[in-house]
């Protein structure tokens, strides 16, 4: 059974409610009103996802460690590397400065040189930057003479067998080194084997694991040494060993203690990490006890060849970092996950129990919905049926008696054109006749009135423009007495509706207006958003104010009850006709004080009336031929 819902007139749209299909709606709802099978496979499908994403998560943990782990590891190492680059820098740039001096500084030139670098700022971990000269075994007493024209007390120690010489001449900071002075580096195989190595190859070098005269603490070091020759350009030994070695004069070194490298590329000591280095057996950097970890999480160890020596990075997890990686996320996940399944299963739960209130007071509604459409539905019937029993049973005495007033004049004739006629008679039948027309007239707008319900009629493609045209033929209209203005579009709407609005509204801009010799109309279109406007402006009296709602209310004439013709249901059948459509129609009359300043009418007075009403887009074709003549 379906029965009419009239909506809003704003919506001018009906729907209908189908009981039957609402009733098996709510019997199939009804069997979800309580715990389905889908319900508990959701909740057995939640609980393998949670354990799932438990033990995923927990070995995300676990590589995210491993990932944040190696990622710090890695940044040590070649935070290391990147201060011996500096150091190297400061090496290469004592050879240069060594070279544009030609081969020889003296002391203070290497003093003012040292302190330019400005060691401690900018190279911090670096005991000192030095100058080593090679000495033949033959050479000394002439190297000894000519050093110590500056540094008198200065001697070359320990001895040894050997028949070179690599003593440190210059080293800077003095003071702090000064024990190094004299030192000669061929005494010891890492110092002489590096320092030898540099001499042959021309790149620095650096020296095995040494400890350094000058350490106090006696902890782990080694040399760093960068050769320079004689002042020829030393390029020219690139590919002459032999050639290269002849024109060898000596060693940039500086002094590094391992403690102090590392301290100064890592900073302070990092509590993440512990880090020990090797060069080959022996331990340079054996990291800090109180940090390590007995037995480690995760431990890294790289080889790395570094200035013709392969160190050994061993890195480990402390206790802190393992401490900070054991927040029991994994835990949390299931616990959260386990949670959820809880509100789930109270959600489930939940729902079904409100579904079963609902289906209950719905099963009320539907009940009594159904007894009132029923109800409704017969009523709608006898009113259909009254209907066309008063337009078929009440026309037809309605033309007899129209039939018998004309017999009846006719019968008369004679006896009202004589002499001695009673004056009220042909008034009277007159008025019988137009009485007859104004009942037939309201008689056909009721009917006209109650099928603006009916069933929906089909759509077609509509040109307004002809449409505008075949309406003025079929009312008689001179083709000057009505003008188009703007862009009449071709819409896919309801033909018979549209054509019914605009014949009703020119039909009575025309047949209201007194002055039926000067009557015009102008009507326009202009498309605004999903609709097109339309405007039907006629030059007629105009309609006041007050009575612009009023015109819309069924049976409703302004005109005096002599308008036989006129039944008051038209712009109701309009309005109706339009807001089913979705649109809305308006009435504005301009008043003689707007546009007949200094003329005869009373100031406020109409003059004229304008009705727009809105029309859906729909599917819409615009047609606009400027060389069309308008009607």
């Amino acid at each position: 059974m379906r029965i009419p819902s009239i909506e809003p007139r704003q919506s001018g749209q009906r729907r209908t409610i189908d009981l039957e299909l609402l009733k098996a709606q709510q019997s199939r709802l009804r069997q979800h009103a309580r715990l389905h099978w889908t319900h508990w496979f959701i909740l057995c499908l939640s609980l393998v996802i949670t354990v799932f994403a438990w033990q995923t998560s927990e070995s995300a943990l676990i590589k995210r460690d491993q990932i944040r782990f190696e990622h710090e590891a890695e940044r040590a190492i070649v935070q290391i590397r990147e201060r011996l680059g500096h150091y190297e820098d400061a090496l290469l740039s004592g050879v240069a400065a060594m070279q544009s001096h030609g081969g020889e500084m003296s002391r203070e030139q290497w003093r003012r040189y040292s302190e330019f670098l400005n060691l401690n700022e900018r190279y911090p971990g670096i005991s000192g930057i030095g100058v080593i000269h090679y000495v033949e075994t033959a050479d000394l007493p002439d190297y000894l003479a000519r050093v110590r024209q500056s540094a008198p007390d200065f001697r070359i120690f320990p001895e040894h067998a050997y028949d070179l010489s690599l003593p440190i001449t210059y080293i800077e900071p003095e003071e702090k080194n000064r024990s190094a002075l004299g030192l000669d580096v061929a005494f010891e195989t890492n110092r002489r084997t590096a320092a030898l190595y540099a001499r042959a190859s021309g790149i620095p070098q650096v020296s095995g694991p040494i400890t350094l005269v000058q350490d106090a603490g006696k902890t782990p070091g080694f040399l760093f040494y960068a050769p320079f020759y004689e002042k020829e350009n030393p390029w020219h030994y690139a590919f002459d060993p032999e050639a290269r070695k002849k024109a060898f004069r000596g060693l940039i070194y500086s002094p590094l203690v391992v403690a102090e490298l590392i301290n100064g590329a890592l900073g302070e000591e990092n509590p993440l990490l512990t880090l020990s280095l090797r060069d080959g057996d022996d331990i340079l950097y054996a990291g800090t006890e109180s940090a390590q970890s007995q037995d480690p999480a995760f431990r890294l160890e790289e080889n790395i060849e570094t200035y013709g020596r392969l160190w050994t990075y061993t890195i480990s997890s402390t206790p802190l970092f393992e401490n900070a990686s054991a927040i029991n996320q994994p835990i949390m996940v299931l616990i959260s996950g386990l949670c959820l399944d809880a509100m789930l299963f109270a959600l489930f739960w939940l729902m079904s129990r409100s579904n079963r209130n609902v289906l209950e007071l719905a099963e009320e509604m539907t009940n009594s919905l159904s007894s009132q459409a029923q109800q409704l539905s017969e009523k709608n019937h006898d009113l259909e049926s009254f209907a066309h029993i008063v337009s078929h049973d009440l026309k037809t005495p309605l033309r007899n008696i129209h039939s018998l007033s004309q017999i009846l004049e006719e019968d008369l004739d004679s006896y009202l054109a004589s002499n001695d006629p009673r004056a009220e008679i042909q008034p009277c039948l007159n008025n019988l006749q137009d009485q007859v027309t104004r009942s037939q007239s309201l008689i056909s707008g009721i009917l006209e009135y109650s099928v603006q319900d009916g069933a929906e009629l089909p759509t077609s493609i509509v040109d307004t423009r002809n449409l505008m045209i075949n309406i003025i033929k079929q009312l008689d209209l001179k083709p000057e007495k009505v003008k188009l203005v703007g862009t009449f579009p071709a819409l896919d709407t309801n033909k018979t509706r549209l054509e019914q609005v605009f014949t009703n509204l020119i039909q009575n801009a025309f047949k209201y207006n007194p002055d039926k010799h000067n009557a015009t109309v102008c009507i326009s279109s202009v498309r605004k958003g999903g609709f097109y406007q339309f405007s039907i402006s006629d030059n007629g009296p105009g309609i006041e104010p007050r009575f612009h709602d009023r015109i819309f209310e069924p049976f409703t004439t302004l005109e005096s009850v002599t308008d036989i013709h006129s039944s008051g249901i038209g712009l109701s059948i309009v309005q109706r006709a339009i807001e089913r459509q979705g649109g809305r129609i308006s009435v504005s009359s301009s008043c003689a004080a707007d546009n007949n300043a200094g003329t005869d009418t009373p100031t406020g007075t109409p003059t004229g009336t304008t009705f727009t009403f809105t029309w859906p887009v729909q599917s819409s074709q615009a047609i606009d031929e400027p060389n069309r003549k308008h009607a």
